[in-house]
């Protein structure tokens, strides 16, 4: 080990073999259409428990090493106990001194024991994935050196093996110049992360193969060690062999006349076998094109694809960055129950056994290199990106072969893929003539495929790039990119933050996608929350000590860490579901169901329709069909709707599986339209029985019952409800609050300053210390109600008011309470858009089942509700609340109708009703908790509080990305909301 070698750029590796295709061979053809690497008889998997040295600098290292302690292989040494996981988003964990790293660089040292098994071959030792730069020992020579974390690196090691047990020895190091390229947004963790194994080869073999298909023809040229004579080409259809020809040095070439074309909707396989030589080599094939059209669309097999993506990070919590068969099949699987049809994988080339897995389940997938050098932009304590700067890596001499390289590497190893698309260059590595020249080689190298570089938008996207792209835009911005006339399509290869409670908007930027031709669509960042789980714990930036870090930032994913749902999961696959309709007629009552498949048909598929009144189930029934992609049919649902309903009428389309598949079972449900019908509301007409009021009034408190003791009672100097008492029992345990704030989302992180008293006590409304200032309170009482007047203002610690209203609080003869406010937003121009408004109340803890009409079950906001469907709910406050890693708002429904809270001991109920609709929230947390807390587990559950509200601004994805859509903010300068209390 020379630290001169991991710190200078131009020394990229030392015996490493030349990048190929990635194939496992096998010795009969048996094994090789099993599918199956373990049962090759040519491969040996040297995963498992190895020993295990750390040193927390390279130079501590004792030399011979003396082992005491074991790891397990693939893993990363900071989740088992050595040293921390560090998480930083754009800073690099050390000075930005390229291409030096600290001196004291960490090195973790692994050895185990192997017996060849077939010491009558060529052996050779690949690595799948190591962190950051490795040094390859066997029986005590150093065989050979590799950095590129995310590359597989193949070693020949046959002349250092002798007979009996073997010894392999790797010291993997922390850091390498190498690093500076691998800035990506995520912890940074160290040491054999991914597969380890061997392969044994015949002196003659096949080194290398390409596969090549366009609708009818499948080519395959082979470079072989020896001789071509002897080798044969085969192409099988499932088990059935089609064609079989001898192999030639200029390739062989299959033509089918309709053969079946891969898409991610209609993945059909062919298997390429190779044989002879003692080697039979099997690997799967896909017919397809990949083609821009004069509009820019992207086209598959010369139809149209918009890409409902996300970006995907190797994330566990528990393992770091390993990700084994099972890891990959579960999040693929659930993408494609989410509807999401593509994956960036971002920012590095995944396992090749994950691509494998998207050619099988059908997933577009683009492929990007392990390239980001994020933290040079504020390297001189300044956000610059370079454009052409030369001491960037991007355009300096003594780092071309090692940006060349990146590209090399993963266009080599992963050419075979059909399911890859696009090949990406890297990722926020600002711009410079070595992207150009890795483009320029890519399309030279494979004109199958596009090739994409976002940051190429820096220098006007160039000629070499296929794709345009961006991040984050506005809607404003995407419709701009869409009405371009430009032939490239263009891709938002980041967008919808989904951070947190979120993302909003998603709704918003599918009616573009959709819209706009050269729109392809986009990924989402990202798929799944990145934590370290400690002590059953799950934790984020800054837990572990580290001097630098991005707090939770990286707990933004579209999925929980344990890839369990969210209401941002549910909105993405609503948002992407392929069925459409539209109400033709009420009478007869008649839709228009339409395949928003690009290529798949209905066949697999029925839909379950049901018509309910007021929440409840009318009349149902089923439609099947093999409608085909992008067609329609009208269809005469059976059922009469009736003259009128009291909470509304709805009509409820479900598509869902008539068959299983590798990703989901027999009536899972992939899609759910929810369509309003033209029934006139009338509201039923209620037995009152006129109650007689008493009142009692003192100095303070106005209190109003009847002679069961029902009844209310409001603070006359405060002008708030402070009880609502059934049977002498006050329901409230803290008075009423009308308030403006929320427990900020991760999507308001740049807004809460604005609103609250956080960072600086300059900017900002405090809207999170709001006080409550009654100016004056009044009441009379006429025959058997009682009207009780407020006028008042909400202003924030140090600041004028917010906000200044009108309440009338008016007790009826049948005992409810109607609230009536009329407010006026302030006026200055510095006034901004608030969280919310509305009112809470605070009642005790067991008061916590519920029931409402609205959208749900689950929590939806105004522009994150798709998935949400207007029904009849039943919840409780526990199940209500959403354990985001960062406490934030969650919980809440929009279009409610009424709500009502429950005691189920006592029985005693509360039921709020809507004048129009509105939105509410059961928790039992309080927005103060939920402001405060760092975590998840440092909540602590209190009295239940109900939240009667006006309106909820969005949630957007602002966490990064743009400002919250104007439509979607409470923005109003007046309010007038009304609801019943009963």
């Amino acid at each position: 080990m020379r630290s001169s070698e991991w710190q200078n750029p131009k020394f990229l590796q030392k015996g490493r073999e030349t990048a190929r295709a990635h194939f496992i061979p096998c010795r009969t053809m048996e094994e090789a259409l099993s599918g199956k690497v373990e049962s090759s008889s040519r491969y040996q998997s040297l995963n498992g428990t190895w020993d295990f040295k750390y040193f927390e600098a390279w130079y501590l290292m004792e030399e011979p090493v003396h082992f005491t302690e074991s790891i397990p292989v693939p893993s990363n040494w900071q989740m088992h106990g050595y040293d921390i996981p560090y998480y930083t988003n754009v800073n690099y964990p050390y000075p930005a001194d390229m291409p030096r790293v600290p001196d004291d660089n960490p090195c973790g040292v692994y050895r185990r024991y192997f017996k060849v098994q077939h010491p009558e071959d060529e052996v050779y030792l690949n690595f799948e994935g190591v962190n950051s730069c490795f040094y390859v020992y066997i029986n005590g020579q150093e065989i050979g050196y590799s950095q590129g974390s995310h590359y597989t690196a193949e070693f020949c090691i046959t002349p250092y093996l002798r007979e009996g047990n073997n010894e392999l020895l790797v010291k993997v190091l922390k850091w390498c110049d190498g690093s500076y390229l691998e800035d990506q947004d995520f912890f940074r963790l160290s040491g054999i992360f991914r597969d380890v194994y061997l392969l044994y080869r015949n002196p003659s073999h096949v080194r290398d193969l390409e596969i090549n298909t366009d609708l009818h023809n499948l080519t395959v040229k082979l470079d072989v060690t020896g001789e071509i004579e002897g080798y044969t080409i085969g192409l099988y259809e499932g088990a059935t062999l089609l064609e079989e020809q001898a192999a030639t040095r200029e390739g062989a070439e299959f033509v089918l006349e309709n053969p079946r074309l891969w898409t991610a909707e209609t993945p059909e396989l062919y298997t390429v076998v190779i044989s002879g030589h003692g080697e039979v080599i099997a690997r799967k094939a896909g017919f397809r094109t990949v083609e821009v059209s004069e509009k820019g669309e992207l086209l598959i097999n010369g139809t149209p694809v918009k890409l409902k993506g996300v970006n995907h990070h190797d994330t566990h919590p528990e393992k770091g960055h390993v990700m084994d068969e099972e890891d990959m099949k579960k999040d693929l699987y659930l993408m494609k129950r989410l509807n999401i049809n593509c994956v960036r994988t971002s920012h590095y080339p995944p396992a090749a056994r994950f691509l494998e897995l998207c050619d099988e389940v059908g997933m577009y997938v683009v492929d990007e290199a392990d390239l980001e050098c994020h933290g040079l932009v504020t390297k001189d304590t300044m956000w610059e990106y370079g454009l052409f700067y030369k001491d960037w890596p991007t355009d300096h001499p003594d780092w071309k072969e090692a940006m060349m390289e990146r590209a090399v590497r993963m266009v080599e190893r992963d050419k075979n893929f059909p399911c890859i698309i696009v090949w990406s260059m890297g990722n926020e590595a600002g711009y410079g003539q070595y992207f150009e020249d890795m483009a320029v080689w890519t399309k030279e190298r494979d004109a199958s495929r596009l090739v994409h570089y976002e940051r190429a938008n820096m220098a006007d996207n160039p000629p070499c790039i296929d794709v345009e792209s961006g991040m984050y835009y506005s809607l404003d911005m995407v419709k701009e990119e869409g009405e371009k006339d430009s032939k490239r399509p263009f891709f938002l290869c980041e967008y919808a933050h989904a951070m947190g409670n979120g993302p909003g908007g998603l709704g918003d930027y599918w009616e573009l996608f959709e819209k706009y031709p050269r729109l392809i669509g986009g990924c989402i960042w990202e798929w799944a929350d990145h934590v370290a789980v400690k002590e059953g714990r799950h934790l984020y930036g800054g837990d572990f000590g580290e001097i630098t870090h991005d707090h939770n930032f990286c707990v933004d994913g579209l999925v929980m860490a344990d890839r369990s749902l969210k209401a941002g999961s549910r909105e993405a696959k609503a948002v992407h579901q392929p069925l459409r309709a539209e109400l033709i007629s009420a009478k007869p009552l008649t839709v228009k169901i339409i395949n928003h498949f690009d290529f798949a048909t209905f066949k697999d598929y029925e839909i379950l329709w049901t018509v309910e009144i007021d929440g409840k189930t009318a009349f149902s029934g089923n439609w099947e069909g093999d409608l085909a992609a992008g067609e329609s049919i009208e269809v005469v649902l059976s059922g009469e709707l009736p003259s009128s309903c009291e909470l509304g009428a709805y009509l409820n389309l479900s598509l869902v599986r008539k068959t299983s598949c590798s990703w989901a079972e027999a009536g899972y449900e992939t899609a759910l339209v929810q369509l309003e019908l033209p029934v006139g509301k009338q509201k039923k007409q209620r037995e009152v029985q006129e109650k007689t009021w008493e009142i009692q009034e003192d100095s303070v408190f106005l209190k109003i019952t009847d002679e069961q003791e029902n009844g209310y009672q409001f603070h006359k100097i405060k002008g708030i409800l402070t009880g609502i008492f059934k049977n002498g029992q006050n329901l409230l345990v803290s008075p009423t609050q009308l308030s403006l704030w929320r427990a900020p989302t991760d999507n308001e992180r740049h807004m809460k300053t604005k609103w609250g008293l956080f960072e600086d006590n300059i900017s900002g409304w405090n809207l999170n210390y709001l006080m409550d200032k009654c100016y004056s309170m009044e009441w009379e009482q006429k025959d058997h109600t009682v009207c009780v007047s407020v006028e008042g203002a909400l202003a924030g610690i140090s600041r004028t008011p917010s906000s200044w209203y009108k309440i009338c609080y008016q007790i009826c003869a049948d005992g409810s309470l109607e609230v009536k406010v009329h407010a006026k937003m302030s006026k200055n121009k510095n006034a901004i858009w608030l969280p919310r408004f509305g009112f809470e109340f605070r009642v005790p803890y067991q008061m916590e089942q519920m029931e409402y009409f609205g959208r749900g079950p689950w929590e939806n906001y105004c522009d994150l509700y798709h998935h949400a469907p207007v029904g009849l709910y039943t919840s409780n406050a526990s199940r209500e609340y959403f354990p985001y890693v960062k406490p934030q708002e969650n919980g809440n429904h929009t279009k409610v109708k009424y709500l009502t809270v429950k005691n189920p001991h006592t029985g005693e109920t509360l039921t709020f009703e809507a004048e129009k609709e509105m939105e509410c929230q059961v928790l039992h947390y309080t927005k103060e908790e939920l402001t405060e807390k760092k975590h998840y587990f440092e909540l602590e559950e209190n009295e239940t509080t109900i939240r009667i509200d006006y309106k909820n601004s969005g949630i957007g994805s602002a966490s990064c990305g743009p400002e919250l859509e104007e439509k979607d903010r409470l923005s109003e300068k007046e309010i007038e909301f009304a609801f019943t209390v009963r």
